[in-house]
């Protein structure tokens, strides 16, 4: 019996893709939050230390996909350098001689199960420096396409300064924000007037009076002069 045409009680079935993507980034947000995200508040200076540490929905979409790819890389590039490289002996026997393969994928493999644990735990900095290292290892095998991921782990930290800095990761904010702050001649003139008004006579504070007493010292008495 099929379920009424107004009963939208019923979910369809999650993909085991989508359950891993929602594992790492969260559950999906609704259509309030998407629209907060376009228009994002400045964050006081008491709450960007704690956003600069963890990493948005977005941001863990981009670096969960591109550890992933790094992990398929990690697997699939080694067996096609060590099936390439072969030598032929006596009759069919051929051995591979490709060892430094193997061993980068194996390193490769190791910090991307480093990468998804601070994925796991939006760990900013493990996961760019997971990234870096990622990137620097495939530039042997890919060459430029390499620095994709080094690029990624650049942007990672590039938003958390955003955040240190401005309170937000948007451009348009930012430069909104930039705008209503003093340029850097301006907040050298504006330092300059401060410490000349406060080198000024009118600046200072007028000296205290000592609270120690030092008493008088007596009057000399005149001595007469003899008279002979």
């Amino acid at each position: 019996m099929s379920p009424p045409a107004g009963d939208n009680n019923s979910k369809p079935a999650r993909t085991l893709t989508s359950r891993i993507m929602g594992a790492f980034t969260g559950p999906a947000s609704s259509g309030r939050s998407e629209d907060a995200e376009e228009t994002p508040e400045v964050l006081p200076a008491g709450e960007r230390k704690a956003a600069m540490s963890t990493l948005n929905q977005q941001e863990t979409k981009w670096a969960l996909g591109a550890l992933i790819l790094a992990t398929v890389g990690g697997i699939a590039i080694p067996i096609y350098f060590t099936a390439e490289n072969k030598v032929t002996k006596a009759g069919k026997n051929s051995i591979a001689v490709a060892p430094d393969a193997k061993l980068l994928g194996g390193v490769i493999l190791v910090i991307c199960a480093i990468g998804f644990s601070a994925l796991w735990k939006r760990k900013r900095t493990l996961v760019a420096f997971a990234l870096f290292l990622v990137g620097f290892a495939f530039t042997i095998f890919i060459g430029l396409a390499g620095f994709a991921f080094i690029a990624l782990g650049g942007w990672l930290m590039l938003r958390a300064w955003r955040l240190s800095k401005y309170g937000t990761t948007d451009s348009k904010v930012i430069r909104r924000v930039a705008a209503t702050q003093p340029r850097g001649r301006q907040r050298k003139e504006a330092a300059r007037s401060t410490s000349k008004a406060a080198s000024t006579p009118a600046g200072r504070k007028p000296p205290t009076a000592s609270k120690r007493y030092t008493p008088k010292a007596p009057a000399r008495k005149k001595i007469p002069k003899s008279t002979e």
